[in-house]
């Protein structure tokens, strides 16, 4: 026990006994009465203008305590004042004035990014050896011609980082970029390193490195210039996170009363998993590794959990939704979710970064920016090209609360809420939307996921964003929904057409996604939003009908006109992927899409070989009975290496992912109860003590005041900083914040 230094801002130190915690433990913990004393006051010892710079013991936890003896200790207010001259009674009833309270505070950014100079978006790779294995190699891009072997010739950006890279290892490339800085506004490709011959640890000469799937073939597309590759650890635990937790008390030696310092590990990225609950279009899990074989699929209860794979567990579904290129809202269902991406804080530092919560609190105009605002958090992924950019620059930041929104209402709580467990529903496990700040024709701008501020969550449920995120979908682009419509079998010049239509009836329906294929950059995965049309009613004319298909103007990173910079993607094919479920109703089968190639509708909008903007946006392409009954079976494997079932190599799948690719910045809360007691001295009360030093003549002091529960046991301890004279109506105010 130590004594209360006067020069303490604290008007009263205060601390919960041991006898409270153990009534606490028991569910037994009251509050009922209140004393005051003045046990440590000597009145008759100095004269009374003195009494106030007695020095008071300070409260202890062990005040009183109710465990067995030799342990037992009831060190209760030793001189209480007695609330009148009367009687011996010196108990007082307190007046409970609990309340609620929150405090805010900022966690500093984390990810693999900080701010640059493009738009103010974080968009500089950060290289540090906390963050990378290696940074410090390029390649030229008329070297790259396909295939999975390439060799790298050092060029030092950070002396600094000297890692190893090894087997197993993920190599980014950032193509068109060779300077000291490595920003992200240039196409990116994930690739897992399977073989390396030489060693990046020297910074100097070259490397060459084995990748999991085929590269690009730059040579013959015109580009010139470096690249660079950053390669980054095969898991969390290699560099950022450790397999153990940290001590408490850190320490280089085992004797930890020799130099002992409070653990401060930081773990300065997020993690990034993407279960799927059905596998992509054109993989067929007889030949090849479904979704049930995915590392993520660990993740997949989460996913069950936060509403994304049943529609019965939840009474909303219709929460997630997304725009097609002509703003159209399409919902999606939770049983229509394929996969979502997991974003999550999982490490073993001790140290609680994000609090109890995720800030979430309204704008304030008058106090923009302060600390705990909603507006303040942010998602950004600096290498994304999304196709609803309004700017055409790559990269984009994701809010809760989008700045220019603020008449839509976008910043509005939400509720999941449970069907079989009706006592979860008051409210609901609690989420807000995460939009984007690019507006559609609507007005509106575009929902990619969910923030879960309680479980400090974040899921991306855009199918597009999801791809992107993706390691093995080969592209940091998007691709636009598109919009579908029916139409009279044998119209608009579609010669091979015949009088019966592709559907019949509203139960006949059709699912369409598409695929743009390169021959010459890279191919990678088709679009990842399913869209499903029905046929009409039979008895309206016409009685069957073929589908139309067409897309908006969505594409603000495809190049047609080549230069020597790569600032987008091309293709050269446009293949639509159309199944007929083998259920009515039901969800599409994997291994049952079927790909119609229709590029030669496009054939006159070309320029260099490439597919244009213009010409797939000013282009209605029809789906008929012919070509889909033709049409061969779409086979994922033929574009994107897809590893074959009993396979035990290294081959890069869907679910790899580990880390998140980004920035998360975000403003943290703590939300405090406080037990607060009012404990009010009237007029007159209180004014006569019990210590054997005082007498009648005296001013009685308080030094003390003790909270107790109804068996009168001690609770709360509480003890003036210093002697105080009792006067007039005085009040003390015990509180405690849990």
């Amino acid at each position: 026990m130590g004594y209360i230094i006067k020069d303490t801002a604290a008007l009263l130190t205060t601390k919960v006994t041991d006898a409270a915690r153990k009534k606490m433990s028991e569910g037994t913990f009251n509050i009922t009465y209140f004393q005051v004393g003045d046990s440590e006051v000597c009145y008759d010892c100095i004269s009374g203008e003195d009494l106030t710079t007695g020095m008071v013991l300070d409260s202890e936890y062990n005040a009183q305590n109710l465990s067995p003896v030799p342990e037992k200790n009831k060190g209760n207010i030793k001189y209480p004042l007695r609330v009148t001259s009367t009687n011996t009674n010196s108990y007082g009833i307190p007046v409970k004035a609990s309340y609620i309270d929150n405090i805010f505070n900022t966690a500093g950014p984390r990810g693999l990014f900080k701010t640059g100079t493009t738009n103010n978006v974080y968009d500089v790779v950060r290289t540090g050896t906390a963050y990378t294995v290696n940074p410090n190699y390029i390649f030229n891009t008329t070297n790259v011609t396909s295939g999975k072997t390439i060799s790298l010739t050092a060029d030092v950006v950070d002396s600094n980082t000297t890692g190893t890279t090894s087997p197993g290892d993920f190599a980014v490339f950032y193509f068109g970029q060779s300077g000291t800085t490595i920003n992200s506004d240039s196409p990116i490709l994930t690739y897992k390193v399977i073989n390396i011959t030489g060693n990046t640890s020297t910074n100097s000469g070259t490397v060459t490195i084995e990748v999991d799937r085929q590269l690009p073939q730059l040579n013959s597309m015109g580009y010139t210039g470096n690249g660079r590759v950053v390669f980054y650890p095969s898991g969390m635990t290699e560099l950022y996170d450790s397999y153990t937790p940290s001590f408490y008390w850190e320490s280089d030696a085992i004797d930890f009363e020799s130099n002992c310092d409070v653990s401060n590990t930081d773990v300065k990225v997020w993690n990034m998993n993407i279960p799927w609950t059905e596998s992509p279009a054109g993989v067929a899990s007889v030949n090849y590794k479904g979704y049930t074989t995915y590392p993520s699929r660990k993740y997949i209860g989460s996913k069950e959990y936060l509403g994304y794979n049943s529609n019965t567990g939840q009474t909303d579904t219709s929460s997630t939704y997304y725009y097609n290129s002509f703003a159209d809202k399409i919902n999606l269902s939770p049983s229509n979710q394929k996969a979502i991406a997991i974003v999550h804080y999982t490490n073993q530092a001790i140290d609680n970064y994000y609090g109890e919560k995720l800030a979430m609190q309204p704008y304030d105009a008058s106090n923009p920016g302060d600390t705990g605002q909603a507006r303040n958090f942010k998602i950004t992924l600096p290498w994304l090209m999304w196709h609803k950019s309004s700017d055409s620059n790559i990269g984009e930041v994701f809010y809760t609360d989008p700045p220019g929104y603020s008449n839509l209402n976008l910043f509005s709580v939400q509720y999941m809420k449970s069907i079989p467990n009706t006592n979860m529903n008051d409210p609901g496990l609690r989420y807000y939307h995460l939009w984007d700040t690019n507006t559609n024709t609507n007005g509106y701008p575009n929902r990619v996921g969910k923030v879960w501020p309680d479980l400090k969550l974040i899921t991306f449920d855009d199918d597009e964003i999801i791809a992107a995120l993706s390691y093995k979908s080969n592209r940091n682009w998007t691709l636009p929904a598109p919009k579908l419509g029916l139409i009279v079998p044998n119209t608009c010049n579609d010669t091979d057409a015949s009088e019966e239509g592709l559907l019949s009836g509203t139960s006949d329906c059709l699912w369409v996604t598409y695929r743009l294929n390169s021959t010459a950059f890279t191919e990678s995965l088709h679009c990842n939003y399913y869209t499903k049309i029905c046929g009409t009613d039979p008895d309206c004319p016409p009685d069957t009908a073929d589908v139309t298909f067409r897309l908006g103007d969505e594409f603000p990173f495809l190049q047609s006109d080549i230069d020597s910079t790569i600032e987008g993607f091309t293709a050269n094919e446009l293949v639509m992927l159309v199944q007929k479920p083998p259920t009515v109703g039901g969800r599409p089968d994997p291994a049952r899409w079927k790909e119609i190639d229709v590029t030669s509708q496009l054939e006159s909008t070309k320029v260099n070989g490439f597919l244009t903007v213009s010409g797939l946006t000013n282009t209605t392409i029809s789906i008929n009975k012919p070509n889909y009954d033709s049409a061969s079976l779409y086979n994922l494997v033929n574009y994107i290496d897809i590893p074959g079932n009993g396979e035990t190599g290294q081959t890069l799948n869907f679910g790899d992912e580990y880390l998140f690719y980004g920035e998360v910045q975000s403003d943290i809360q703590a939300t405090i109860y406080v037990l607060n007691y009012l404990c009010n001295l009237g007029q007159g009360q209180f004014m006569t003590s019990s210590n054997p030093t005082w007498s009648t003549s005296d001013t009685p002091y308080v030094s003390e005041v003790g909270l107790y529960d109804s068996d009168k046991n001690l609770m709360i301890i509480s003890k003036v900083q210093s002697p105080e004279q009792r006067l007039g109506v005085q009040q003390y105010n015990i509180k405690i914040d849990f």
